[in-house]
């Protein structure tokens, strides 16, 4: 019982460096300026990645969790790193990575929630990509189908995150802040085509003098890294010795 309550001592200060480490990063982005700017959000974004490493079991939802980190940094490595950007990829892996977290929460549904969740997943994905070609027509390019196709699947994995809200709080919040993270770029993006007042609420919403879309972004990526933790802390064995 006391090695028990060491491991989880230790267990959770490592999980608040983490958290305290990130929020460190996530205001060094918002001062820097210029390269330095990539430098700390990929950071931030890979030490996600590598810390969810200490969840690691033989279970399932940990592969998946661990597999879409990992696409995760690849995507922001088109996106972040990359000189110049590459959405197309970058979007691609992002899809993948967001099939992996619905992945996991398919298999860790019961019969009746998996056949909700195929029968919306189809009907969704198939939807939002006519609605792309009938709005967008002939400008409709990959990157528009990868990317409707990628919304559609965050936005599920939203919803059914908040089934048995209470063992995936830390899941469902994370994808949450993906989804408003996004959501400002998506608004931004569209400011391009359809010009909106500097003056306007929404102008300074969207662009309020700092970078809106990491503010939800790093923590979305901080809480889906320690989405297993709730697991993790109710299954001693999971604790690392």
């Amino acid at each position: 019982m006391k090695k028990h309550f060491r491991r989880s001592a230790w267990f959770t200060a490592a999980c608040i460096l983490f958290i305290v480490i990130e929020i460190a990063l996530g205001i060094a982005l918002q001062i820097s300026s210029g390269r330095t700017i990539a430098l700390f959000s990929f950071g931030a974004v890979i030490l996600a990645c590598l810390f969810c490493a200490v969840f690691a079991d033989k279970s399932v939802e940990y592969a998946l969790t661990q597999l879409a980190l990992i696409l995760t940094v690849c995507a922001d490595y088109f996106l972040i790193w990359s000189v110049p950007q590459q959405k197309l990829p970058a979007m691609l892996f992002f899809l993948v990575a967001q099939s992996a977290y619905a992945a996991r929460l398919w298999f860790t549904a019961d019969a009746q929630e998996r056949k909700a969740q195929a029968i919306s997943r189809g009907l969704l994905s198939a939807g939002i990509v006519i609605l792309t070609f009938t709005i967008v027509k002939d400008a409709t390019d990959a990157l528009a189908i990868v990317s409707v196709l990628y919304y559609a699947c965050l936005i599920l994995n939203l919803f059914f995150s908040f089934f048995r809200f209470r063992s995936r709080a830390l899941l469902a919040i994370g994808f949450a802040l993906f989804l408003l993270c996004d959501t400002v770029i998506g608004l931004d993006l569209l400011n391009g085509y359809l010009p909106i007042p500097a003056d306007a609420l929404l102008y300074r919403i969207i662009r309020p003098g700092f970078n809106l879309a990491w503010v939800f972004y790093l923590p979305s990526q901080v809480l889906l890294a320690l989405s297993l933790w709730p697991q993790a802390v109710r299954n001693p064995k999971n604790l690392k010795n």
